[in-house]
């Protein structure tokens, strides 16, 4: 007797579905054809949607996604126009869906609409995260009348407006300029800090306006801060830094940029006995940190796990060993573009890491393969690596020792390569060959990458995501039959012909996205057998690729209903009635 799935719990169907990966509302749209039982339950496990445009050009209204996604508790709106941001923030309000709803981005907009936050508001006063970020006019007054209709907001987002002013202009004309453009000031931090007594998380990075005052009024209002960005804010020096170190109790993470011989040497810790305790995650980008002021992080003692020192100058190799001696139990190091870094003090560095999870060593010019695999050896736990922009490859022998490596068992799970020229097959395959967890590998604009990329695939069987931009030399991925679990694939201004592509389709036919973008040698017969074989495909990028048919736009849309974005070979081959016309289908046509 065959078991009939159908009479199963609906909780035992809903913990089967939560278990289908990290992406797996993207699997929904597949099984909600199944049955309608299936439908109803994808439908009901969906927390977060995000609306585009092209729903109201098809709908003219997101009425029926908040119908049918009922208990939505994230809504992404940064990719709406103005007129569709206000529209869809006035329909969220008066639907179910605004009284679950937690997580609002309403980001990449010319300004906000508050009028629409407030009716929002007034029907769910219980948004925890809010995202405004590349904003160009938000105003002190938008501050304020967010924190009064949203008062138990714990997440904001006010970072990298879009305004352009000059640090040199900010100092010649103060403050005046700045509301002339609708600058964000310390009046609109201190009036959202008196409102948001809950408030969690901060980011206020690139506003030029602020000053230390900003970083007074978030400590002595927010008691509950545990996380702040100020990333390019000019004007914030060591004293507002150290004034909030030393009186948010709370506060776990900081992320700055600060330049001594501007902002003074002073030490950052009024006191590292009893200054922020609780710090977990500090990250300094493009500062001055001296070997004394490592050392003063040293004395304080603090529970460390994730460090940033990116871009950074005026420490040594000497500050940093000692760093790392006294924190290892570091489980995130980003040390991008430390020039005085070599594969000798990777190796010693790499001693003291034994927990690290994940590091950046891009821009890294003296790093090669040694210090990689002195990192997969040192570091039984690490997962992601990136070492884009170094030398690995440039000292093939230096790898050679890859045999002492054979006993590891590597935990690592992405490596991005980028960008590095001296990258042989070689060398990639000697470093394949120690991770066979691989899921996401990145060599994009390794021009010696050939032939390796099928036998890595063999090697890493679980690789879902694959980057091979501008590898001209790589035209297939092997010629074996075995399927591969390709979900994403950029491939463009590679090698592949049509011989090669079809030999890609029939390896990975679970391939979601593909990128062709600038493939000359691909022509139309080969794209639609893809089209035919690849069931789930969503996106595909031809822009450039100049032999394929004038209707081959049309064909794919109407053969592949699961394409919801599609970049043409010329943007030229479609009219925009035409391009309305497929949208209606599902499938959004455009330039990128």
């Amino acid at each position: 007797m065959e078991p009939n799935y159908e009479e199963l719990p609906e909780d035992i169907w809903e913990l089967i579905l939560s278990r289908l990966g990290d992406d797996h509302h993207s699997e929904f749209e597949s099984l909600s054809l199944v049955s309608k039982r299936l439908l109803s339950l994808t439908d009901r496990l969906r927390l977060r949607f995000t609306v585009v445009d092209q729903a109201y050009f098809i709908h003219g209204t997101i009425y029926p996604f908040l119908y049918r996604f009922e208990n939505l508790k994230t809504l992404d709106l940064s990719k709406l126009k103005h007129c569709n941001l206000e529209t869809a923030l006035g329909e969220i309000a008066h639907s179910s869906v605004a009284l679950n709803l937690q997580v609002l981005d309403i980001s990449n907009q010319n300004s906000i609409p508050i009028e629409s936050l407030k009716e929002l508001g007034l029907c769910n006063r219980k948004i925890k995260v809010l995202k405004c970020a590349n904003v160009a006019k938000l105003r002190d007054r938008d501050l304020i009348a967010i924190a009064k209709f949203h008062p138990g907001l714990e997440e904001f987002d006010i970072s990298y407006p879009l305004h352009k002013l000059a640090t040199a202009a900010i100092s010649s004309y103060g403050i005046r300029i700045g509301e002339t453009l609708t600058m964000i000031t310390d009046a609109g931090i201190e009036g959202l800090s008196t409102g948001l007594k809950n408030l969690v998380k901060i980011n206020i990075s690139m506003n030029p306006l602020l000053t230390d005052k900003s970083l007074f009024y978030l400590s002595s209002n927010c008691l509950h801060l545990q996380e702040i960005s100020f990333e390019k804010c000019v004007m914030i020096t060591m004293k507002g830094a150290r004034f909030m170190l030393h009186n948010s109790p709370n506060l776990n993470s900081i992320s700055m940029r600060l330049i001594t011989n501007i902002h003074g040497t002073d030490s950052l810790f009024v006191n590292p006995a009893t200054s922020c305790r609780r710090l977990s995650t500090l990250c300094f980008k493009d500062s001055d940190i001296s070997n004394e002021l490592l050392d003063s992080i040293v004395q304080a003692r603090f529970p460390l796990r994730s460090v940033c020192f990116s871009d950074c100058s005026s420490y040594s190799m000497a500050g940093l060993s000692s760093f790392l001696h006294a924190y290892h139990s570091l489980k995130f190091l980003d040390l991008t573009k430390t020039k005085f870094l070599s594969d000798r003090s990777v190796i010693a560095l790499s001693q003291y890491l034994h927990h690290l999870v994940s590091v950046k060593l891009n821009f890294c010019h003296k790093v090669t393969g040694t210090a990689l695999l002195a990192l997969i050896n040192n570091c039984s736990f690490l997962e992601h690596v990136e070492m884009e922009h170094t030398n690995l490859g440039k000292e093939e022998d230096s790898i050679t020792n890859v045999g002492n490596l054979l006993h590891t068992k590597s935990s690592i799970k992405s490596l991005n390569l980028g960008w590095n020229s001296h990258l042989s097959d070689e060398c990639l395959l000697k470093i394949s060959s120690v991770c066979p967890n691989l899921k996401r590998l990145d060599v994009r604009s390794c021009e010696g990458i050939t032939r390796s990329v099928g036998e890595i695939l063999e090697t890493c069987p679980e690789v879902e995501h694959l980057r091979i931009q501008d590898c001209g030399g790589v035209k297939n991925l092997g010629l074996k039959m075995e399927s591969l679990r390709l979900k994403r694939l950029y491939m463009a201004r590679s090698g592949v012909n049509d011989e090669g592509l079809v030999g890609i389709v029939v390896r990975c036919n679970e391939l979601v996205k593909i990128d062709l973008e600038g493939c000359r040698l691909v022509t139309t017969s080969a794209v639609k057998f893809m089209v035919k074989k690849c069931e789930k495909l969503r996106e595909v990028n031809l822009m450039g690729c100049p032999n394929l048919h004038v209707f081959i736009v049309d064909w794919m849309v109407h053969t592949r209903p699961s394409l919801r974005k599609l970049v043409p070979p010329s943007y030229a081959v479609t009219t925009e009635n035409q391009r309305q016309l497929l949208l209606r289908h599902g499938c959004q046509v455009c330039v990128k």
